[in-house]
């Protein structure tokens, strides 16, 4: 026989659904991933204003500390530009060559540019481990490329394109370190005496002119790659899935307009870049060289009357080879 058994609860008691309280309240844990995941924009601030990356990402001393480099970084060399004549003055009273003061500048403007671009890498994987997942990037068309201007590599992290955006960083290292030498060159040059530091200098100014055009190449590359991706969003899936789209994009459309609609665009494209080359070799021979070789000796001899030996002897050397293909 069965008894049935009455249990008497406290009347304070409330009964609580576990269930229902996780899924209407996120914990704590849940709350602090979701918080400043944007990588992206995490690298932006820092490269806008060194810190501010990390004040995202909620590193506060860290934040500051690159705030206060930033701040005395270009207020040394604000004061050193301004200041460089007085400075050159009491070197000389000393003894020590201006040469030495030059090159010590110019490797503290290379650390801060180290600095920053740290600052600004240093935020984005910090949010990336804080906040695992794959970004895919912004949705805003044309905005990347405009990035990519300022700063190679900045659209491609926008984009969502890390290891590009690396490759391209890398690439705007050495053309920043080159436009700033340049700047920095034409600023103290009259300025210093023939001495091997001087030398050292020039040769340095000589191979970052040597690099002015491969530099130009790739930015225009670099800008037309995030300008590129951000409009077509498929490409920035990996090689092998991109691959797969454009064969079920050819399929498809030879399905609908027949292969012949698909393949006489695609040969008169192809066809045109073949005849633009064959153009630039056929026009090669008549270019005018005189021209140009007149206008690198006027420059070699305008940069002889400064006390420039080096850029001098390699356009020298360079018109003699011409001279001696004719």
């Amino acid at each position: 026989m069965n008894k049935k058994v009455w249990v008497i609860g406290d009347s304070t008691e409330k009964q609580v659904s576990t269930p229902a309280i996780n899924q209407s309240i996120p914990s704590a844990m849940q709350q602090k991933s979701t918080q400043g995941s944007n990588p992206p924009l995490a690298y932006s601030l820092s490269i806008i204003i060194w810190g501010c990356g990390q004040f995202y990402n909620r590193q506060w001393k860290l934040g500051i500390m690159f705030l206060l480099f930033m701040i005395n970084f270009f207020l040394f060399m604000r004061i050193f530009i301004t200041y460089r004549e007085p400075v050159r003055s009491l070197a000389e009273s000393i003894g020590v060559d201006f040469s030495i003061i030059i090159l010590m500048v110019a490797c503290f403007s290379l650390l801060g540019l180290i600095v920053w671009y740290f600052n600004a890498w240093q935020a984005y994987f910090k949010n990336i481990k804080i906040n695992p997942g794959t970004h895919k990037g912004i949705r805003i068309a044309l905005l990347p490329a405009f990035c990519s201007l300022l700063v190679p590599g900045w659209g491609q992290l926008l984009n969502g394109q890390t290891k590009k955006g690396l490759f391209f960083q890398l690439f705007a290292f050495t053309a920043l370190a080159t436009f700033s030498f340049h700047l920095f060159i034409f600023l103290v040059w009259p300025v210093l005496e023939a001495s091997r530091s001087r030398l050292i200098i020039e040769w340095i100014f000589s191979i970052s002119i040597i690099l002015l055009p491969f530099i130009f190449i790739i930015w225009i590359l670099n800008v037309f790659d995030a300008a590129k991706v951000s409009i077509n969003h498929t490409k920035k899936e990996p090689l092998p899935i991109r691959i797969k789209y454009a064969a079920n994009r050819f399929r498809m459309h030879t399905q609908m307009y027949g292969w012949k609609n698909t393949l006489v665009p695609i040969i008169k494209r192809k066809t045109l870049a073949v005849l633009l080359v064959f153009f630039c070799i056929i026009t090669c021979p008549y270019i005018p060289k005189e021209f140009y070789m007149q206008q690198l000796h006027n420059l070699g001899n305008r940069m002889s009357e400064k006390q420039m030996t080096v850029i001098p002897a390699i356009i020298k050397k360079l018109t003699n080879v011409v001279r001696l293909d004719k």
